[in-house]
């Protein structure tokens, strides 16, 4: 950041958004300490900031635990009304959800990790809990895979000077050599598979989404053994490739949705 960007950023702020991040599936419900403990914050600014957002009605205290309103939606669902995506992206997704069955998402590279911008859920009886928001370290990732695989070199680089490549199951990559030689796969392909990296039982494929440069990532996933892979890959790919296609003359019709995905 330099040092015009430092004056003009608001720290009160970024700590704020920072509290209401640390909530999660394994933290509904914090107290004052755990907060505390979660952000980095002392105690006393945390107490501000919860109180604050307690005012604000994102947040609601019960007894000395806090935990989140529905009213944080309002901040998801801002974006989702402002970029249309139920009727620019959500649609198409569903499509190749009823066409196949898996699990279809969109999703854009934030950081380190894969944030699920829209999804569409299977109606099959084992599913995944993915859902808009929903974050996935990007080097397990079958989208994240194949946005790495065509982004800058520079982009790259900074990706693996910071990401965490810990074994999430005995197939995970872990080795920075063995990552950028999958990254070259990928672009070579123009796509990426990942087979019980995740999680065992995941199977899923990528592909990158250009809107001039790589923007996106789309990914279907299903569970593995379901299909043997070149099968998966063979009845799957030309529709995510349909899919991307289409997203990406989305993203030069509504120069507002490609901004911003730029978040990276």
């Amino acid at each position: 950041m330099s040092s015009a960007d430092k004056e003009q950023f608001v720290t009160s702020l970024a700590r704020g958004l920072t509290v209401l991040r640390a909530f999660g599936p394994d933290q509904p419900e914090m107290s004052l300490s755990q907060v505390a403990a979660a952000t980095g914050l002392s105690p006393a600014a945390a107490r501000r900031f919860l109180l604050t957002l307690v005012e604000l009605g994102y947040l609601s205290q019960v007894d000395k635990r806090f935990v989140l309103t529905p009213r944080v939606l309002e901040l998801s669902a801002g974006y989702t009304r402002a970029m249309n995506l139920s009727s620019l992206a959500q649609p198409l997704l569903q499509r190749v959800r009823d066409e196949t069955g898996d699990s279809v998402s969109l999703t854009a590279l934030a950081g380190t990790d894969i944030l699920h911008v829209c999804h569409a859920q299977t109606d099959r009886l084992m599913r995944f809990a993915i859902t808009p928001g929903a974050r996935v370290p990007a080097y397990v990732s079958a989208s994240g895979r194949a946005i790495l695989a065509h982004e800058r070199p520079a982009v790259v680089d900074a990706f693996l000077a910071t990401a965490t490549l810990a074994p999430r199951t005995a197939s995970t990559i872990t080795s920075v050599e063995s990552l950028r030689d999958s990254l070259a796969q990928a672009r070579q392909d123009g796509y990426a598979v990942v087979v019980d990296e995740l999680d065992v039982g995941i199977t899923a494929l990528g592909c990158p989404v250009f809107g001039g440069s790589v923007v996106a990532g789309v990914s279907c996933s299903t569970v593995s053994g379901y299909l043997p892979v070149p099968e998966f890959v063979a009845t799957r790919l030309p529709l995510l490739k349909e899919l991307a296609a289409r997203l990406g003359e989305a993203f030069e019709r509504f120069p507002a949705l490609l901004h911003s995905f730029e978040m990276h």
